[in-house]
């Protein structure tokens, strides 16, 4: 019984330190994980937003107690030969801090390990390229500053609005006054 017992706890402590051991390890990142990522890490989704889709992502265990959150997700863009990891830190129980934590160049033979790994294509998920994006860019600063125009010219009429309204009470005073 009691040799069935210190038996059946070391399988549970084996099969426990293999978990933890593998969720500790690096992996890459698929795109759905990638975009679940992004939508908790908003320096992550901002970075990926200005430079385009990485031509890898992985995920790397970083710290087991504060502040850091327990991983960080490592960015690999080949044409660019660089390396950015973000990571999250915790104020008050809560991680709040979003930043990038380095950015680095990758050399040649780190290049040659990865690009093996590399699935994603060189364009962004939109598929234009840099000519495309650019205009597409002009076209969205051009719709924001109509629409920036149209708040100031609201602005403008209720500040009119304001005036003519203060305007009129400053008459019925003086009238009221002069009874």
């Amino acid at each position: 019984m009691r040799l069935g017992v210190v038996v059946w706890m070391g399988c549970a402590m084996l099969l426990a330190t293999g978990a933890v051991a593998g969720a500790r390890g690096e992996r890459e990142l698929s795109d759905d994980e990638l975009r679940g990522e992004m939508a908790i890490n908003r320096a992550l989704a901002a970075y990926v937003v200005r430079n385009g889709e990485p031509d890898l992502a992985e995920t790397h265990f970083l710290a087991d107690r504060g502040p850091w959150d327990d991983h960080e997700v490592t960015l690999y863009y080949l044409d660019s030969r660089k390396e950015i990891g973000f990571a999250r830190a915790w104020i008050l129980g809560r991680p709040e801090i979003q930043i990038s934590r380095y950015e680095r160049p990758l050399t040649d033979e780190q290049i040659a390990a990865l690009s093996t790994r590399a699935h994603r294509p060189k364009t962004d998920v939109s598929g234009l390229g840099p000519d495309a994006r650019a205009e597409e860019a002009a076209r969205r600063a051009e719709a924001a500053a109509g629409k920036v125009e149209a708040a100031a010219d609201s602005a403008e009429r209720a500040a009119a609005t304001a005036e003519a309204a203060a305007s009129k009470m400053e008459s019925a005073f003086h009238r009221s006054l002069r009874k």
